[in-house]
């Protein structure tokens, strides 16, 4: 990744979303400051970064479930020392005042965490509302960790201008934190253009001077949405698919021996698996799925071989 003469490194492609670009589309023409950096943001999908802050989030969490933990054991408290059972069986003629007052107080502090709606001018909790506070955490946590790559991109933007105060822009130094906005697609896609990007611009230099689908008049900006990247991306993607299915067929049909044949399945797969899961997102079921049917093909086809 070259950081030293360029302000961004590089990174994924990305398609305009506009095929008729004019000079006045340039990051350059907004004001210094946040309107450009946030022109630069918008231009390419992966760059709308934020931080989690999951230690705050944390921090709050404790502090609302300690407060209805205590909310719960004040009203156990009442509970017990109840004189009248009646008024724990039926709750319309209730007249535990303390025990009234304490239910509002739960109501409100669940209230912190509930998502309520107006009809009508009446308040009423929704039937499909969830904790509020929790359910958004939970969405942000499961957000996709940040690409080094983007982070490196703005950082170097960032000291290159200085457009933004360091201070306002020292979120992006939270690597562990930060994450992404954008949904990441097809991951193995993205990593081959990413790769397929880095080697282009190392091998041949003039592909950075292509300014036809750069979105800045900066020539120390480097940002590239053409289709060229794209297309070789793919072709290296469906070569790869295409040599995992068909190169073990093609030495088992080759190998007379059934143990070579075996030891060759076993061997692919491994490798099938292997690049799978690095190159995508997979979960354990969708591998074992994956590994059980590209292992099934393999053996039905030795099995069919043998028989002949």
């Amino acid at each position: 990744m070259e950081c030293i003469k360029t302000y961004i490194a590089s990174w994924r492609w990305s398609r305009p979303t506009s095929t008729h670009r004019t000079h006045t589309d340039k990051i350059e023409k907004y004001q210094p400051g946040y309107p450009r950096f946030a022109a630069l943001i918008s231009s390419h999908a992966p760059f709308f970064l934020c931080r989690r802050f999951s230690r705050l989030r944390a921090r709050v969490l404790l502090k609302k479930q300690d407060r209805l933990s205590m909310l719960e054991e004040r009203l156990d408290e009442i509970d017990d020392k109840e004189t009248s059972l009646l008024f724990l069986g039926k709750s319309r003629i209730d007249k535990n005042a303390a025990r009234l007052s304490l239910l509002e107080d739960i109501e409100s502090a669940l209230a912190d965490y509930g998502e309520c709606s107006w009809v009508q001018g009446i308040k009423r909790l929704e039937a499909k509302s969830l904790d509020k506070f929790t359910e958004d955490s939970r969405r942000m946590l499961s957000l996709d960790a940040a690409e080094s790559r983007d982070m490196a991109s703005l950082q170097n933007w960032l000291d290159g201008t200085g457009c933004i105060a360091r201070d306002e822009s020292a979120y992006i130094k939270h690597s562990r934190e930060m994450a992404c906005l954008s949904p990441c697609g097809d991951s193995a896609l993205v990593q081959l253009e990413a790769w397929v990007e880095t080697k282009l611009t190392r091998v041949y230099r003039g592909f950075r001077q292509n300014r036809d689908y750069d979105l800045s008049t900066d020539p120390n900006v480097y940002l590239y949405s053409g289709q060229i990247i794209k297309r070789i991306a793919r072709a290296l993607l469906l070569f790869l698919i295409t040599t995992l299915l068909l190169m073990p067929v093609v030495i088992c049909n080759m190998a007379n021996s059934t143990t070579v044949r075996l030891i060759i399945i076993v061997i692919s797969t491994i490798c099938y698996l292997f690049i799978l899961s690095e190159m995508t997102k997979s979960r354990t079921i969708e591998l074992v799925l994956a590994g059980a049917t590209y292992a099934t093909v393999l053996i039905v086809f030795v099995s069919g071989a043998n028989s002949m």
